[in-house]
């Protein structure tokens, strides 16, 4: 008797269930009533095909707060999409013995280069490095004249990090070899630059390679 009275009420509270709940929420079918007061028949209306959404969309995006225990929502600003993927690039630069490169990217505003250079083969201090940036001949009327803008200098073997551009134009690095004989610098990129080139070599301050940008 104790497993025919657990089959019965199984039965009973799965009908419940479907005249309660299924029913309404998937047919519209409402006899008992409760569907309606639970909110349950309005799941069961269809937006007919090609109707306009009618409801409010909201997003949960709001500012950076760096004094936040949990932050909930989406912060606004860091995520910056681009239309195509990002690009990856491996770049030997051979510098002559007292020589001078200088390298550049053209970036558009707010867009990212990730970046790590090393001197190969330096046996001294590597090379006097210059990672700045400067608009290009077409944007040149909208900043004061010469402006240009310097983000990391020093001296050394290596360096890695990341790099967003402030304003568009071209962006990158100059080396100046500081070792005793030619060296090779690897320049690793991986970004969202339009295009990228050597803009200057001198060797011995005589000028081999003087690019307009």
């Amino acid at each position: 008797m104790t497993q025919i009275r657990k089959l019965i009420m199984g039965a009973m509270v799965g009908g419940a269930l479907l005249i309660g709940a299924v029913l309404p929420a998937e047919y519209g079918i409402d006899p008992t009533g409760l569907g309606s007061k639970l909110g349950l028949t309005a799941l069961a209306q269809d937006t007919p095909e090609g109707a306009p959404f009618e409801g409010a969309l909201e997003f949960n995006i709001g500012d950076y707060d760096p004094t936040a225990d949990l932050i909930n929502t989406s912060v606004q600003g860091l995520i910056h999409l681009e239309d195509a993927p990002f690009r990856s690039k491996v770049i030997d630069i051979e510098i002559e013995d007292f020589g001078e490169v200088e390298y550049k990217f053209v970036l558009p505003a707010d867009t990212t280069l990730v970046y790590s250079w090393e001197v190969l083969n330096a046996v001294g201090d590597g090379v006097y490095y210059d990672f700045h940036g400067h608009p290009s001949s077409e944007d040149a009327a909208n900043y004061p004249e010469g402006f240009e803008m310097a983000y990391s200098r020093g001296e050394g073997l290596a360096q890695h990090g990341s790099f967003t551009a402030p304003f568009p134009g071209y962006h990158g690095f100059y080396f100046m070899n500081i070792e005793e004989g030619p060296i090779t610098v690897r320049l690793k990129v991986s970004g969202y630059w339009e295009e990228h080139k050597e803009m200057y070599r001198a060797v011995q301050d005589n000028v081999i390679l003087n690019e307009d940008f």
